[in-house]
């Protein structure tokens, strides 16, 4: 088996996709990262529901009534 690493300009799909490659300019950039932020802080908020969801149907369920800690 060789350990020779592939040359990228060698195959023509490769060569098209890193042709269309660039830096983003500071504007862009600064939006990708607002909306990353809002993203995480979504799922944040998502996990946490999810998390009491479980949290809430775990005491209930134990003994078929609810202990009255997550009500």
């Amino acid at each position: 088996m060789s350990n020779k690493k592939p040359k990228l300009g060698g195959d023509p799909a490769v060569r098209r996709l890193t042709a269309d490659v660039r830096r983003l300019t500071a504007e862009e950039l600064a939006e990708l990262r607002r909306d990353m932020a809002e993203a995480s802080a979504w799922a944040r908020t998502e996990l946490k529901r999810r998390r009491l969801a479980v949290q809430s149907q775990t005491s209930i369920s134990r003994n078929g009534i609810s202990d009255g800690i997550n009500d």
